[in-house]
């Protein structure tokens, strides 16, 4: 079978996607952000999206079955097709995420050279197998429609993991986030969060047909992280404070020991904002307190459960110190670990006296081995002493576990 067709039916494709690309007000407000160095990844999403319609709707108006040989989109036809058409997204939409990236590493400070995703083959090879596979061009032409917008979304999504990748690669811990969009599906609600690279579940990136979820990402302000609790800090600043007090100089209570980086705030949803918030102030508070007392309180209402028999009033002092006083050698260097939205409520419930829960117990054991491992037993660094304790006290299972609980 020949593909004469395809010159005179690409080039009504390719006209028609131009003209309406010239007339989208969504395509002239995106470039208009662009410039102004206001663009994000969820304008690229927005901007990925609109292109996927606009060349769905060329594809849907020009390739009919009454135009096709034997009205079957024959192997030789759509792979020339779909590569031309879907090559041509991938240049505009990967242009214009890669001069997002810039712009957001030029606002973070991080000299690293924007990375280009590899065009995605194999997926349009699937397209154009799916396509090519029936006789009947009618029964599949769907597959020109929103698997195109889904495609071209993917995109932002592949631009995105890219350069988190090599941001992770070069010593730092990226924020992935992933948004609804309205009222999405109990699938899309379930991978909504905010991820630190590498530790992003797979379905982040996977979307279904009519997906509108956004991924988004900052690179941060070029501060690494804190592996313990995954999220930001500034660890000079908290280890002044722990040299200060080292020499004599008193560090008042509600002094600040924790110091949030807000600098990504505008990614990230305000509810998690303000557990992270409340976390800090917990920190704060129960490092400012009067710590025996809160030790104590702590050993004695443990005393009820029996799986913490032998878990003496020794073992819970290491376990608290070695989370709120001892400064570590870190990947970043020395420093308190950060404030942990779930570790402030365990923390909480563990003083308190009230509703604790296995995972609170899973904690102190965690803390109080993992102290041994870098320091007593094994001399290990941070990241192998906490892998190594998991497999024992697996403390993010278990709040895992708790969660799913509702």
């Amino acid at each position: 079978m020949n593909d004469d067709i395809l010159p005179s039916l690409l080039k009504e494709v390719q006209d028609k996607f131009e003209a309406s690309y010239g007339k989208s007000d969504i395509i002239s407000s995106a470039f208009a952000k662009l410039k102004n160095k206001k663009a994000t990844y969820s304008t690229a999403n927005d901007f990925a999206i609109e292109l996927g319609d606009l060349l769905a709707e060329a594809l849907g108006s020009s390739v009919t079955g009454d135009r096709l040989p034997d009205g079957k989109m024959y192997y030789n036809i759509g792979q020339r097709l779909l590569n031309d058409v879907l090559g041509k997204n991938f240049e505009l939409v990967s242009d214009f995420t890669g001069q997002v990236q810039a712009n957001l590493n030029k606002e973070a400070n991080i000299g690293l050279k924007v990375q280009v995703p590899k065009f995605n083959q194999d997926r349009v090879d699937g397209l154009v197998n799916r396509l090519s596979s029936e006789v009947d061009f009618e029964k599949v032409s769907w597959l020109l429609k929103e698997p195109i917008v889904n495609f071209t979304q993917s995109i932002v999504d592949d631009s995105i993991k890219t350069n988190a990748d090599f941001h992770a690669k070069a010593g730092l811990t990226p924020k992935v986030v992933r948004k609804e969009s309205g009222n999405c599906c109990k699938w899309c609600r379930a991978v909504v969060g905010v991820y630190n690279y590498p530790d992003v579940p797979k379905d982040v990136w996977r979307r279904h047909n009519r997906c509108r979820c956004t991924v988004d990402y900052h690179p941060g302000n070029g501060k690494k992280q804190n592996a313990h609790s995954k999220r930001w800090s500034d660890p000079l600043k908290n280890a002044k404070i722990e040299e200060r007090k080292g020499i004599g100089l008193l560090v008042q209570a509600g002094a600040k020991n924790y110091v949030r980086d807000d600098s990504n705030d505008e990614l990230l949803p305000k509810d998690f904002i303000k557990a992270e918030k409340h976390a800090y102030l917990t920190y704060d508070r129960i490092k400012n307190s009067n710590q025996d007392l809160e030790k104590r309180k702590i050993y004695s209402n443990i005393g009820k459960f029996k799986e913490m028999n032998g878990f003496s009033k020794d073992d819970v002092d290491k376990a608290f110190d070695h989370v709120f006083n001892n400064v570590h050698e870190l990947n970043y260097g020395n420093g308190l670990f950060a404030p942990d939205i779930d570790m402030a409520q365990s923390w909480d419930r563990l003083i308190s006296g009230k509703n604790i829960q296995p995972h609170d117990l899973i904690l102190l054991k965690h803390e109080r081995l993992e102290h041994d491992y870098m320091y007593v037993s094994s001399k290990l660094d941070y990241d192998t002493a906490h892998k190594k304790v998991d497999e024992l006290f697996n403390y993010s299972e278990a709040v895992d576990e708790f969660k799913k609980k509702g």
